[in-house]
């Protein structure tokens, strides 16, 4: 039973890595199950469980008589289909590490507002000294931790309850993304567009805090200090 989840966890995350990183295209027609269970080494009884779970996570789309299909996820994704992004220990393609950036700047937007409006000063002072740990770092894993971490508390700060939860569901893939900032720019660089914006929410000045965020956020995407050169 053991060997048979194993295959199971194995089998599913193939398949959604290749959905997901573009090696199966939508509307790609997967092969008929008899021989897609002997090609990936399971029995036909798994490969179907294996084929209803990935359709439940939006991933493929079975058309009764016709065969199983791979779903367009960017349109017709659902909840399980962003736990999948979310939890990718794969290198995402470049539209969906476009939009986690995208998504991240309205994100972090609301919470800095919401910190300025409501946190003490004592709570905006502890905040910086987290971000002190991103320059002390000593290695780009440790540095993309800190990072992650001061935004997980300013997340908590915002007293939104949903910006936490997003955050932390997203936990593995920007620490990767971070990851790579610093391998490409260093701890410095990381350090220096952190501090220009925990600078304006100290000040408590929001316009400030836009200009700032969207602005490194720009560069990130697409300026001087893009992440993936091709987005």
């Amino acid at each position: 039973m053991e060997e048979k989840r194993s295959s199971r966890d194995i089998v599913t995350a193939r398949i959604t890595e290749m959905i997901l990183t573009g090696q199966l295209k939508p509307d790609d027609q997967l092969p008929p199950e008899r021989e897609l269970a002997q090609s990936m080494g399971i029995s036909r009884k798994l490969c179907s469980d294996i084929i209803k779970e990935l359709e439940r996570r939006g991933l493929l789309v079975v058309v009764p008589r016709q065969g199983v299909f791979v779903n367009d996820f960017r349109h017709n994704g659902n909840i399980y289909t962003l736990e999948a992004l979310m939890n990718a220990q794969f290198e995402l393609q470049s539209q969906e590490i476009r939009s986690l950036l995208e998504f991240r700047w309205a994100m972090e937007l609301l919470a800095c507002k919401r910190v300025i409006e409501t946190a003490s000063d004592q709570e905006i002072a502890d905040l910086g000294h987290m971000l002190d740990k991103v320059l002390d770092s000593g290695s780009a894993e440790e540095a993309a931790l800190c990072t992650y971490e001061y935004y997980h508390k300013l997340a908590v700060l915002s007293g939104n309850s949903i910006i936490p939860m997003t955050t932390l569901g997203f936990k593995t893939s920007t620490i990767k993304l971070w990851q790579r900032y610093v391998n490409n720019f260093g701890i410095s660089q990381l350090y220096k567009s952190l501090a220009q914006v925990y600078f304006h929410i100290r000040q408590r000045d929001f316009e400030g805090v836009f200009k700032q965020l969207s602005k490194s956020t720009t560069e990130t995407i697409s300026g001087d200090y893009s992440i993936y050169k091709d987005l």
